[in-house]
């Protein structure tokens, strides 16, 4: 059978297995970058079919940074107009500039590295 002798050799030779790797990587990314969304959805895709075209048996675990609307939403939420209220809170006071490349110190601050 020749796709059992493919996945064999795809599973000894690190070089054919790196190769295959990220052919699959980008063929997931491709598809998952098409303008037809409704059409080409990467969630829909049966990925041990996929992954036996490319000589694996298993699928490769593959971070496609791949996130749906709700996702992104939420992503983003964090970053508002609340994130720099919360580092100005939590930023250490010292005010950097091109006369004081180090920052202010407050006159009762005694430590060497601050």
């Amino acid at each position: 059978n020749v796709q059992s002798q493919l996945e064999r050799l795809v599973a000894k030779n690190y070089y054919l297995y790196s190769s295959a790797r990220a052919a699959y990587r980008s063929y997931l990314l491709a598809y998952a970058s098409h303008s037809h969304k409704d059409i080409f959805d990467v969630h829909s895709l049966d990925l041990l079919e996929v992954a036996k075209s490319f000589g694996f048996s298993v699928p490769p675990k593959i971070n496609l940074n791949v996130m749906g609307n709700k996702a992104k939403k939420q992503h983003r939420k964090g970053f508002g107009a609340g994130w720099a209220k919360q580092k100005k809170k939590n930023s250490s006071g010292h005010k950097f500039s091109a006369s004081n490349p180090y920052g202010q110190r407050k006159a009762d601050d005694n430590r060497q590295f601050s």
